[in-house]
């Protein structure tokens, strides 16, 4: 649900920057869901495997290094929450 969710946004993002329209929120929000998806499937992996999630062999614990980049960067997601925040809430800019 959490891929299908992203994936779905992104499409919508394109969709809006293809037509020249503003799709900050969208490709915000594709960005967000996206990155939980991933790292939420890599801490399940790792919980699955238990103590082995850690073993180097079997990549599981790259994979949940690794994931934690575009989770993290270009912006966080308490980043993107301020923003969702600020321009669809119409709330106070808050950094």
């Amino acid at each position: 649900m959490q891929n299908e969710a992203a994936a779905l946004m992104v499409f919508k993002a394109a969709t809006l920057f293809d037509k020249g329209e503003e799709c900050g929120v969208e490709a915000n929000s594709a960005k967000y869901l996206a990155a939980e998806a991933g790292y939420e499937a890599c801490q399940t992996a790792v919980m699955s495997m238990g103590g082995m999630g850690y073993a180097q062999e079997y990549h599981v614990e790259r994979y949940l290094r690794e994931v934690l980049i575009p989770r993290i960067a270009p912006v966080s997601p308490h980043q993107i929450m301020n923003f969702i925040a600020e321009k669809v809430l119409e709330l106070p800019r808050s950094y």
